[in-house]
Order: structure tokens, then C-alpha cells, then sequence
């Protein structure tokens, strides 16, 4: 068959299917949430989970002298291996590894974030037409993932009332011979919750029967302060599941920018023998860290201070529960005491408003009346409720808090005339 003589103007080249994806806050905010230009007030930020030096979280200095020795020392500059340079996961090695529960260099390969890390485990273990699970609510990053390798997400419940706890049976019901891991997110984005060490092993015990591994995201990797919170690593809890954990500097570090994640293969019973094997080539077509950035990681991870993370911890909780005391005040508003991460859950009572149709909706009019940007939670496969983060400032805070009042009071259905109508 020739191929036809065209004009290039009678031609339009059509993409790929599988890059034809859709990010679900990424479609929210370009259709509902764009951030007008004629703002009435000056716009408070509660949707992008950035800890910046302008809301109070300030850099330890060896971060900065890390990255400047780097820059200046002029040895970085040139490619590194596909997985990470051999210095930098000898310090995720030495920072992540204990002798209960080892891993060496080979078992560790770099990425461009946490979401890099993420995407290279799915690609590593689906093939098309396989399933992974996920949390609902969840961080909806394997929905174009799914698109782009045309996988299928099955979707698990969490349970509220139950600090956002997995409602196990939910997760036993979506299992099937398709399906290739089960993702968990701990401490969970948007949930700000984290899993007590009994849940996490009544999960892993789902995992062993079914014989299913499972892909763990702990980018918020140990920031548990609610009261009698603990943070455990699902690769530190098993010798018989398999687990791929998944991390990054962008969150405990406070340097989402950088761009430098890492997955941690815990190869129980050589389960993941072929799977590292493929994890470290299909890094040949990633886009790995920055070489400055991977030459700092090192003193990065050696030698800032446990007080970092109690400092870090305690501004979070700080905020944490002066949002939450402000928004249990407010009628229709059912917040969720966050005890992790940097993220709240807002229910909405919708009966209890005369003109808000769903929680996209709210977020919208928010926007419009409030200059407040905060994410529906339809970003987060749920519905009727909305996530803020916290790590703000509680002066930030105070003023949503004040400007959310008034949001809801404009909005609140009414069956007789208030006293200042009258």
C-alpha cells in the first residue's frame, strides 16, 4: 500500500492511546478550580502538599551545603547509572536497612520522585489486562498510570470512623487471578491517617493468603504524630510477603522540587528475583534524579538530625489540631482529626446547604466567594467531603478557618428569616 501524498495541512498525526491520560486533579482544576485573576481576596493555597519556608518549615542548613559542595565541587556533572549512583543507595541502604530486616544496593533503584518509583513497580509487575488495587479515598497518581499501560484499578474501601483503617473485606472482595499487587498508601495522602502495627499485619496476612505483594508508598515516611501514633514500614513487618516500598526526600525532607525517589525491593522467598532484574532496566527509560541531587543525598541522609523530624512533626500536629478544633465548630463540616502526613478530610452535610450540588461544586463556589483553593474529594476517587493541607501555618489556618465560616453561613439552607433579615 503507498502511502498518500498529502499536504502537511490536510494531515493531523494522532498520539498514542496510552498517553492519552487523565489526571483527575489535574482535569479539576483546569475545568472547575482555575484560580481566577480578579481574586477578591488574597488566595490561601490548601491544595499542593509543598512544607515551604514561607508557612514556617525552614531546611536544615546541611540540605543547602550538601547541594552547594555539589554544584561547586563540579564532579556531578556529568550521567549517572540508570538506577542511581552507586553512592546514593549505599545511603538509602545504610539510613533504611536493619539486620531484621535487610536489602542491598541491588535491591534499590533511584527515580524521578516518588511517582517515578511508583510508576516503575506497576510497569515491573503488569502486564496488560492485569489489576492493581487501590485505596478509596486515594492519591490518584495509578489512575493515568493504568491509562498508560492499560492495566485496570480495583478500588478498596476505607473506613473513617475507623481512622481511615482498610475495610478488609472490601479488599478480599476486589481480589482475582488478574491481580499483580495490592498498592497501600502510609501514612495516607489524603487522609492524613496512619495504620497501627495490628491493621498493618491483619493486611499483610490478607496479602500472605492470597498471595498477592504489595506496593507500599511512604512518602510520608515516619511523619506519625497523633496521639499513640506509630509509623511502621510495611517491609519491616514481614519475611513472607513480598513489598516494594516506596519513598522519596520530597516530603520528610521538605524538598518536593528535587525530584529524587527510590523503591526498596524486600524480596521474601526470591519472590522478586526477575522483578528487580526488569526494575532496573525499565530505569534505563526513566528519567533518573538529578546527578547534583543524588551526589548530595548522602549527607542528606547521614547527617540531618532527628530534631528535623520532631520539629517537622510537631508544626504539623500544631496545625493539625487547629484546623481541626476551628472546623468541628462549623455547621455542616464533619473534619477528620488527621494523626499523619500533612492532609485532612472535610465531610460535607450536603442537606445542610440550599445550592452546593457535591463536593466539586463546594470547592468551586470556595474558590469563587472565599479565594480558597482546597480539592474535592472526587480528586481522590470519593465524593461529599474535601482535602486541605496542613502544613500551614496557623495563622494560614486561622484566617481559612474565618473565611470558611463565612463560605458556609452565605450557603446554609434556612427555614425562617435571620434575626439581622428581620
Amino acid at each position: 500500500m503507498e502511502r498518500q501524498q498529502k499536504e502537511w495541512n490536510q494531515l493531523k498525526h494522532e498520539p498514542s492511546k496510552r498517553t492519552d491520560v487523565y489526571n483527575l486533579i489535574r482535569s479539576v482544576l483546569e475545568k472547575d478550580l482555575k484560580v481566577p485573576a480578579d481574586l477578591k481576596k488574597p488566595l490561601i493555597n490548601l491544595g499542593l502538599g509543598e512544607p515551604s519556608k514561607a508557612n514556617g518549615f525552614e531546611l536544615p542548613e546541611v540540605i543547602n551545603e550538601a547541594m552547594i559542595e555539589s554544584i561547586k565541587g563540579e564532579t556531578a556533572n556529568g550521567y549517572t547509572m540508570s538506577s542511581g549512583t552507586l553512592d546514593a543507595r549505599k545511603a538509602i541502604v545504610k539510613k533504611f536497612s536493619n539486620p531484621e530486616f535487610p536489602f542491598t544496593v541491588d535491591d534499590v533503584v533511584l527515580s524521578f520522585g516518588c511517582s517515578g518509583a511508583i510508576y516503575n513497580a506497576v510497569s515491573a509487575l503488569c502486564e496488560e489486562g492485569d489489576n492493581i488495587l487501590v485505596p478509596r479515598p486515594g492519591f490518584p497518581l495509578c489512575y493515568p498510570i493504568s491509562q498508560n499501560l492499560n492495566i485496570n484499578l480495583k478500588y478498596y474501601d476505607l473506613l473513617p470512623e475507623q481512622g481511615w483503617e482498610i475495610d478488609l473485606n472490601s479488599l478480599k472482595s476486589q481480589i482475582d487471578e488478574n491481580t499483580k499487587a495490592i498498592l497501600v498508601n502510609n501514612p495516607s495522602n489524603p487522609c492524613g491517617s496512619c495504620f497501627t502495627k495490628a491493621h498493618s499485619l491483619e493486611i499483610l496476612a490478607v496479602a500472605n493468603e492470597y498471595k498477592v505483594p504489595i506496593i507500599s508508598d511512604e512518602v510520608y515516611y515516619g511523619l506519625a504524630y497523633g496521639e499513640g501514633s506509630e509509623f511502621n514500614s510495611f517491609g519491616n513487618l514481614t519475611k513472607d510477603v513480598p513489598i516494594i516500598c516506596c519513598s522519596s526526600i520530597s516530603k520528610i525532607y521538605c524538598l518536593p522540587g528535587w525530584r529524587l525517589g527510590w523503591s526498596i525491593v524486600y524480596n521474601n522467598h526470591g519472590y522478586f528475583d526477575h522483578v528487580i532484574q526488569n526494575l532496573h532496566k525499565h530505569a534505563m527509560i526513566q528519567l533518573h534524579p538529578n546527578s547534583l541531587v543524588q551526589q548530595a543525598l548522602p549527607r542528606i541522609l547521614g547527617e540531618v538530625g532527628e530534631d528535623h523530624f520532631t520539629t517537622l512533626k510537631n508544626k504539623l500536629k500544631e496545625a493539625a489540631e487547629c484546623a481541626f478544633n476551628r472546623l468541628s465548630q462549623i455547621r455542616g463540616l464533619q473534619p477528620i482529626k488527621p494523626s499523619a502526613a500533612m492532609y485532612m478530610m472535610i465531610k460535607i452535610s450536603l442537606d445542610e446547604f440550599c445550592d452546593i450540588e457535591d463536593d466539586v461544586d463546594f470547592c468551586k463556589k470556595m474558590l469563587h466567594e472565599e479565594s480558597i483553593l482546597a480539592f474535592p474529594a472526587q480528586c481522590f476517587f470519593a465524593k461529599d467531603a474535601f482535602r486541605i493541607v496542613i502544613c500551614q501555618s496557623t495563622k494560614n489556618i486561622e484566617e481559612f478557618a474565618d473565611r470558611l465560616q463565612d463560605f458556609c453561613q452565605a450557603h446554609y439552607k434556612r427555614t425562617a428569616p435571620l434575626v439581622q433579615d428581620q
